[in-house]
């Protein structure tokens, strides 16, 4: 199927210029838009998302793949008058973008919305969705969510504690602003304080298993069978959370990012994508 790529600009409540590329099908209207989060300092012109976005368009799905403004370890921010990137977001930041994200899509005539999020994409669409309950999103896809919250983390990585104690004083005196670097998926990642107790610390917020149970709306869990033990775990955890309405799936010998098993990802999605077909 033919499709039109859009590159789009959309902004949130507070006035953060974002941006993100919509496939829409040229011969399947519809008036459900399928809204793909990235994870931690992604972005949305990155795999797997953009080519999960791409194909589902292929196959009659309207995507739209986002930017939130914690794209990118450091990006530019606050109309060039700030920083901002993963390095400086927090979880109220992402839930204001996907507001922002959702109204744009709205203005372009979609009605019905499902959030696909990847790693910590997850996290973001099912804290969005456990807290909003909006009606108007009827589905949530989590592939390879991560165990964000702090007793996880104390158990993978041995320095956490010293990471966060260090972190947790920062903030305490006023220098939140203060860099750290600490593990995140994929290697180092580069961290206000603020930003490294906002998303993993003592206050567990980000246990999105609570959320999970409160969707309102079906869940697709997706992990892959060689990513670190915990991620297939959680998946399973997520959809025993959520009920009858959810499903879970291993995409057997699938790294983190899916890396040429792409397909057998998206075949999951398009096939639990045909309840929302009218």
């Amino acid at each position: 199927m033919s499709i039109e790529t859009q590159l789009c600009t959309f902004k949130t409540d507070d006035n953060e210029r974002l941006h993100g590329l919509l496939f829409t099908p040229v011969e399947a209207r519809s008036d459900l838009a399928l809204l793909f989060v990235h994870g931690v300092a992604m972005n949305f012109y990155l795999p797997p998302l953009v080519v999960f976005g791409q194909e589902l368009a292929q196959r009659g799905f309207h995507s739209f793949v986002i930017n939130t403004r914690g794209h990118d370890w450091v990006t530019r921010a606050g109309n060039l008058t700030a920083f901002g990137g993963a390095a400086y977001e927090t979880f109220e930041d992402a839930l204001t973008d996907l507001d922002g994200a959702l109204a744009y899509i709205a203005a372009q005539g979609y009605r019905r919305f499902i959030l696909v999020g990847h790693s910590l994409g997850c996290v973001k669409s099912l804290l969005y969705q456990g807290s909003c309950r909006r009606a108007d999103i009827v589905g949530i896809v989590s592939c390879s969510c991560p165990k964000q919250f702090y007793s996880a983390r104390a158990l993978e990585q041995p320095q956490f504690a010293e990471l966060m104690g260090q972190a947790e004083k920062w903030v305490s005196q006023g220098k939140g602003d203060e860099f750290l670097w600490a593990p995140a998926s994929g290697g180092a990642g580069l961290f206000t304080a603020k930003t490294y107790v906002n998303k993993y610390g003592r206050h567990e917020n980000n246990d999105v298993r609570p959320h999970a149970r409160q969707l309102g709306c079906p869940l697709l869990t997706i992990a892959g069978g060689a990513e670190h033990p915990y991620f297939p775990e959680y998946a399973r955890e997520l959809a025993d959370a959520a009920g009858a309405k959810a499903i879970c799936k291993i995409v057997p010998g699938a790294n983190h990012f899916y890396s040429k098993q792409e397909l057998e990802v998206i075949d999951i999605i398009t096939q639990w994508l045909k309840q929302f077909i009218n």
